[in-house]
């Protein structure tokens, strides 16, 4: 009895977490962060692993959308900031890329904090097999990869 409530609890913590925390490969980081060249700019690179089996699989869809800080709580920017769902992958291994958001910069003495959140689906046709919801994080630069020389979990705009 104790061993099946146990595994129960453990179960129960375990759906709890975030898909992130659970699925390997999956995460969302910003990976340009108003460069001198792009200012303004901000980019969302995500990583989506596939799901399903060979015969079945799921197409990886996401939704990329920017939030700004606005001191106390992430605010939406609306449709600047959103690219809607994409069909990103067939579902045939990960899914790496993303988009970049331009922004006008703040007008001097102020400061633009942004991050990305990032809605993933695994769809078979039409049907949602899998959904996960997670914010951009850092600890993925990769200085083998052109697109990953940075890896933030915000990115901050001053002027």
């Amino acid at each position: 009895m104790r061993r099946a409530v146990v595994t129960a609890f453990a179960v129960l913590l375990l759906a709890a977490l975030p898909a992130h925390a659970r699925e390997a490969g999956l995460w969302a980081t910003i990976n340009m962060c108003d460069p001198p060249a792009k200012p303004g700019a901000v980019g969302v690179r995500i990583s989506i692993p596939a799901h399903g089996t060979r015969k079945h699989r799921q197409q990886q869809w996401a939704r990329i959308r920017i939030q700004w800080y606005d001191g106390s709580a992430w605010q939406s920017l609306g449709s600047s900031g959103d690219t809607g769902y994409k069909h990103l992958g067939h579902g045939r291994g990960t899914f790496q890329g993303g988009t970049t958001f331009t922004f006008d910069p703040p007008v001097a003495g102020q400061e633009l904090i942004l991050r990305g959140v990032v809605n993933v689906q695994w769809r078979t046709g039409k049907k949602v097999r899998g959904r996960a919801t997670l914010p951009t994080e850092s600890g993925h630069a990769n200085p083998k990869d052109a697109h990953l020389q940075m890896s933030l979990a915000t990115c901050q705009i001053s002027r």
